[in-house]
């Protein structure tokens, strides 16, 4: 308890499955939180649940206005940023011959322009020595059809990840991403994946299981945490194994 005691983050998407777990743990190890959400009744249940040390802002990723009044209410609470999570994203399941334009363009604009985004704003606010993680995903490296907006947007987050970790290095900010495989939150839960068979797609998992929200969120918290200042442009996959390879299947 208490590894961040001292320090300022904003978590964008906050009120998500993957967001929640990510704030509160960021929370519980003494950050002040910045939640953020386009949804504010949800933000504001979520910063009460978490107590002091916890503020809503509301936040809309694409809007570079929205950042920018963000990152001010921040700073007009007198604390400047040392952590900045971008989270927020969404899915879309749908055959490239069978996606709208205006569909693939709102997946990229909210899982990779809202992700620039914070990078370019908050970014140029960060405390030199912070620490920016960004949540991107198995399908960023290896990809799944039906997906094709969703791995493009993830894939273009890690290769981003890598050019701010790049640019920020002389500041000695870190810029790495984290790519959750299958875990178990409520985006898998709509009705774009009501037709997917979990047992037949769990028995593809190494590990034997889909993973939870805390795994990911350990997973930032070793990112924004001092035991990781030498590690910068890394893609942490959290999958069970999938991205270490194929097993062949046996009738044992």
């Amino acid at each position: 308890m208490g590894r961040l005691a001292g320090t300022f983050a904003l978590v964008t998407g906050a009120t998500g499955g993957l967001g929640r777990a990510i704030s509160g743990l960021l929370h519980q190890e003494g950050a002040t939180v910045y939640v953020t959400d386009i949804d504010c009744d949800r933000g504001h249940a979520l910063a009460e649940e978490l107590g002091d040390g916890a503020r809503f802002v509301q936040l809309d990723v694409t809007d570079e206005e929205s950042w920018a009044a963000a990152v001010a209410l921040v700073h007009e609470s007198g604390h400047q940023l040392t952590t900045l999570v971008n989270c927020a994203g969404a899915a879309l399941k749908s055959a490239l011959v069978d996606t709208a334009v205006a569909d693939f363009r709102k997946i990229l604009e909210l899982n990779l322009t809202g992700t620039f985004l914070g990078i370019r704003i908050a970014g140029r606010h960060l405390v030199d020595g912070g620490s920016v993680v960004n949540i991107s995903s198995l399908n960023g490296v290896l990809p799944t059809a039906g997906l094709g907006a969703y791995v493009a947007s993830k894939a273009a987050v890690s290769a981003l990840t890598r050019v701010a970790a790049l640019e920020l290095a002389d500041r000695g900010i870190t810029v790495n991403a984290v790519c959750p495989g299958s875990i178990d939150t409520a985006i898998t839960d709509s009705q774009d994946f009501a037709d997917t068979d979990w047992d037949a797609y769990v028995r593809t998992i190494p590990l034997g299981r889909r993973g939870v929200p805390v795994e990911v969120a350990q997973a930032v918290l070793y990112l924004v945490a001092g035991e990781s200042r030498y590690v910068t442009g890394t893609n942490l996959v959290i999958d069970g194994g999938i991205a270490a390879g194929r097993r062949t299947p046996t009738t044992g």
